[in-house]
């Protein structure tokens, strides 16, 4: 009986030597800017900038996959400084970055856009765009059930009483993940200080597009004609065409908004103060799933 318990203990011991062994000769080394550079990145894990977290974020920067820190929407300035200190990059005194914010393109809401269906169950953009068409009677506007709520990492969406996406500028830091969950590609990432916003994705025509909406886009043209700077386009599409504003032309006269019979192009306030120091949102709780049911009024 001695020797089997001495026979365990020397195998057992023999096996702790080899994996020790290997650890030292196995082990990698990791460079410990790292963890100095992820500790100064919001911690949001957002993906916004292409990687999978923070860590991922800032092992690319000390590896030399990115240059600095600037593709990082939520980094405040004081810590990108600090990056750079780190990995012995000279600051970048070109002054403050452009600030990039999510504006809705759908003013389509509850008082503004007529009903037709009555919805219970779960409220899931991706859902209702893959089995019932457009929300309401406009196949191109907002569903109101917050893909784009459960896609920011920031806190800073939520649905307002308009049943429509309302953005905490305060909390907004332009990583586009909203832009990404929208299925019907609706919210786009816009210089903050630009003081015009098309408010519409209707890609129908006249009649029809009065009908399913009151502030609808009914393709007239006429703020591109009325446009001192060329800077609006309308984009055809089979059904009709919608206004794109070239924001590198537009000087923000906001002679579109006045001219625009329907009212799809609203003045916007523009924003000019950066970001700073941006904290990552506490997960909501989930709700309780619910069985999907459609009912159409007449």
């Amino acid at each position: 009986m001695i020797e089997a318990v001495i026979m365990v203990a020397a195998i057992g011991g023999i096996f702790g030597l080899i994996l020790a062994i290997a650890g030292i000769k196995l082990r990698v080394e990791v460079d410990p800017r790292i963890d100095s550079i992820a500790a100064l990145l919001p911690g949001a894990n957002c993906g916004g900038c292409g990687f999978a977290g923070c860590a991922s974020m800032a092992e690319a920067i000390v590896t030399g996959q990115v240059p600095d820190s600037n593709r990082c929407a939520a980094c405040a300035d004081g810590n990108r400084a600090k990056i750079n200190a780190i990995m012995g990059h000279a600051t970048n005194d070109e002054g403050p970055k452009v600030r990039y914010i999510a504006r809705l393109h759908c003013n389509g809401g509850c008082t503004n856009r007529k009903q037709i269906k009555d919805y219970e169950g779960i409220n899931n953009c991706y859902l209702l765009a893959n089995n019932y068409g457009g929300p309401n009677q406009c196949n191109f506007g907002c569903f109101g059930c917050g893909a784009c709520v459960d896609a920011c990492s920031f806190g800073a969406i939520k649905i307002g009483k308009e049943g429509l996406p309302v953005f905490d500028y305060d909390k907004c830091v332009g990583c586009g993940n909203c832009t990404k969950a929208c299925p019907q590609f609706l919210i786009e990432l816009i210089d903050s200080s630009k003081k015009v916003l098309v408010q519409c994705n209707n890609r129908e025509k006249g009649k029809a597009a009065m009908t399913n909406c009151n502030v609808s886009c009914i393709s007239c043209g006429i703020c591109a004609k009325n446009c001192p700077k060329q800077a609006i386009t309308l984009e055809d599409t089979p059904n009709g065409s919608i206004p794109v504003i070239d924001y590198e032309k537009c000087v923000s006269c906001g002679l579109c908004a006045m001219k625009c019979p329907r009212h799809v192009i609203l003045k916007a306030d523009p924003l000019a103060a950066p970001v700073v120091n941006a904290q990552p949102a506490a997960p909501a709780p989930k709700a309780p799933a619910q069985e999907a049911t459609q009912t159409t009024a007449q």
